[in-house]
């Protein structure tokens, strides 16, 4: 089992912990000590004498741009044991072309060689799909960060100690309300079942977050949830909501930047005492970034698009942003077609796909009441619907 994830880049390397998930940068001095020593800066290192270490060397480096995504979040299938009625991606039903289970293997096999650092099994329902744990160890087994995106119903005690087996670090799950609401969205019962199901992962050591979908339906049982959760210090993502799949038929649920100050007023001391709350346009920054060296590139706005991720659809096609995808934005391209991960990243980060809505987004940001974003995803969805 490796300690440490490492991928070479033009000014040293991106780091990942393994353990806890934690992102940090390093300069290339340090770079060329870790290799020789096999040691990191006092800062990162670990308590213990020798650390291993999965190390991507990259042989095209450019100052640009990260030499590869950090993380891949792949849906498995559009299959789902729920009909959410906020669902994004409108699952419920397997895809008749998703990719073979072969075809994920040999994926994930090239994700590791070009230097992803974490994989996100998502889906649809990532449980349902029957290769889940075959696929986590392999990504495991090849020093990669894994994480499943569910919404936990199905974690039995059984299953909770086969993830753990299979080497799962992370799960995030979906709660969005207290109990009535929370069913109302998801289906009766089903919240229980979740509640279960996150008490079975931390029963088994696997690290939990909770993520809520913020909408003008469940504004304040998400308030009371936030509370409920920070006084058991657990941790709460609070995201956005966005009008595609099923949520189409959600009118006029996205939150203005009125019902934002709303929220944090009400969370005020949530999210002032502690780390347990964190939501977009809640506090300042809701991602750790690095200030330990100078990155020649600007990474502050916290949008991943186009930068940091990539998103792969079951079909095998990929994305630059999952909440796009969901919006048929056009993909970059299909594993199927793809030879080298690497040359794939390097073309795509210099044709900048998303410069469009770039440009769109300072129109966005000017309509009254509207909550300051860097999410070109709302931008979409109003130029979707005419109103850019």
């Amino acid at each position: 089992m490796f300690d440490f994830n490492v991928r070479e880049e033009s000014f040293g390397a991106t780091v990942l912990n393994l353990k806890n998930g934690q992102r940090d940068y390093i300069n290339n001095e340090e770079l060329e000590s870790l290799l020789k020593f096999h040691k990191l800066p006092k800062d990162l290192s670990l308590d213990k004498d020798e650390i291993t270490i999965k190390f991507t060397k990259t042989i095209d480096k450019n100052a640009s741009y990260f030499s590869f995504a950090d993380i891949c979040y792949l849906e498995l299938t559009r299959a789902c044991n729920l009909h959410c009625v906020h669902c994004l991606n409108n699952s419920g039903q397997k895809l008749q072309n998703q990719l073979a289970f072969y075809e994920l293997q040999k994926l994930v096999e090239h994700l590791s060689s070009g230097g992803i650092q974490e994989i996100r099994f998502t889906g649809g329902e990532p449980l349902v799909y029957e290769h889940i744990y075959e696929l986590i160890k392999l990504a495991t087994d090849n020093g990669i960060y894994t994480s499943i995106g569910t919404n936990g119903t199905l974690i039995t005690e059984n299953v909770a100690r086969l993830l753990k087996q299979a080497g799962l670090k992370k799960a995030v799950v979906s709660v969005d309300g207290t109990l009535q609401k929370h069913d109302e969205i998801r289906g009766k019962g089903n919240f229980e079942k979740t509640i279960s199901g996150i008490n079975n992962l931390e029963k088994y050591g696997i690290e939990t977050r909770i993520n809520s979908v913020i909408m003008k339906s469940n504004i304040d049982d998400i308030i009371k949830l936030a509370k409920q959760l920070n006084s058991q210090k657990k941790h709460l993502m609070i995201r956005r909501f966005i009008e595609s799949g099923r949520g189409e038929n959600l009118k006029d649920n996205v939150l203005t930047k009125e019902d934002y100050e709303y929220v944090k007023f009400q969370l005020r001391d949530e999210l002032n005492a502690d780390t347990y709350i964190n939501g977009h346009y809640l506090r300042e920054k809701t991602e750790r970034i690095s200030d330990r060296i100078d990155i020649p590139f600007d990474i502050s706005d916290g949008c991943k698009a186009g930068k940091r991720a990539l998103i792969i659809t079951p079909e095998g096609n990929i994305h630059l942003c999952g909440f796009l995808a969901a919006q048929n934005f056009s993909s970059i391209g299909n594993v199927r077609n793809i030879a080298n991960f690497i040359s794939f990243w390097n073309r795509t980060q210099k044709k900048d796909c998303l410069f469009e809505l770039r440009k769109k987004l300072e129109d966005y940001n000017k309509l009254p009441n509207i909550q300051p974003t860097n999410c070109l995803a709302y931008v979409k969805n109003y130029m979707n619907r005419g109103k850019l």
